[in-house]
């Protein structure tokens, strides 16, 4: 089966790289990775594209066999690494580098940092923009091949890749920057709130995003620790670590937006009847709410 097989077929059918994302709900560019068998679509992303494209699942699965045939990829492409120290030598940015090759400044970051392979087809313009014999060149990239691999996802990272979504859209989903997503994964702690919107747009619960991020669970959570007056502090951190919204609370209690403010800031306290929901909306033994009730 040939390499361009996967594009072939897309293209066949007048569809974009953007038309087939958007069906698989992933970013173009993974679309582009799989075309070029420089990453593997997960299971479900292999059925997706049998939809996409009208062909059948075992076509689709049979072309990403010949990326996990020991050797199938690198005849196609080598590893580039290696090559951001020719271009720093030769003083060249990685812009010009991609403007000379037509693809983006950032595929040349990838290629560098290892996350994906150069196509052999594009090395000979590699080679005139870097100055450099294409033999020279290829055997300056192959000795990278021993280059110590790519770091692994991080738990949270692995979280938002099963999904087929990246950075920038799951930025986008929660209200944040690229830069501030790849910061968790590479182990920052993000904010509860950003915890919270990153389980729903992952489908999982809340504690499982803050296992994956090291984000320690509120003292709070733990009922042995309530006083009596820690009632607002109890009631926030419940609904928070549940990931509901203050809306989400009131309409299952039956209540306004402002009387669960009002809870969470002290001024006031639930009913007896509103707190009884409260327990079963948390998964709490009857009664349990009133041992941090002033």
């Amino acid at each position: 089966m040939s390499t361009n097989y996967l594009r072939d077929q897309r293209r066949s059918r007048a569809l974009s790289t953007a038309e087939v994302a958007a069906r698989l709900g992933v970013h173009p560019n993974s679309v582009l990775r799989w075309e070029r068998l420089e990453r593997l679509p997960a299971p479900a992303h292999i059925h997706g594209l049998a939809r996409a494209l009208r062909v059948e699942t075992a076509e689709i699965a049979d072309f990403f066999d010949t990326a996990r045939r020991p050797g199938a990829v690198a005849t196609t492409t080598v590893r580039g690494p290696g090559l951001r120290s020719l271009r720093a030598a030769a003083r060249i940015p990685a812009p010009r580098i991609a403007a000379a090759l037509g693809v983006p400044a950032a595929r040349v970051y990838n290629w560098e940092s290892g996350r994906a392979r150069i196509p052999l087809d594009l090395v000979p313009t590699l080679a005139a923009a870097l100055d450099v014999e294409v033999g020279r060149l290829l055997d300056l990239l192959r000795r990278a091949d021993s280059a110590p691999p790519v770091r692994e996802l991080s738990e949270l990272g692995r979280l938002r890749h099963r999904t087929g979504l990246s950075r920038a859209a799951v930025a986008a989903r929660i209200g944040a920057s690229r830069h501030s997503i790849g910061a968790w994964e590479r182990g920052g702690q993000p904010p509860l709130a950003a915890v919270r919107r990153l389980a729903r747009v992952y489908g999982v619960p809340v504690g499982v995003v803050a296992r994956a991020a090291g984000v320690t669970a509120p003292l709070l959570l733990d009922a042995r620790r309530w006083s009596p007056g820690d009632l607002p502090g109890v009631l926030l951190a419940l609904r928070e670590w549940s990931g509901l919204t203050q809306r989400e609370v009131a309409a299952r209690c039956g209540c306004g937006m402002d009387a669960v403010r009002s809870w969470e800031k002290g001024r006031s306290r639930p009913r007896p009847a509103t707190r009884m929901l409260l327990e079963t909306l948390y998964r709490l033994p009857d009664g349990e709410l009133l041992r941090a009730s002033p």
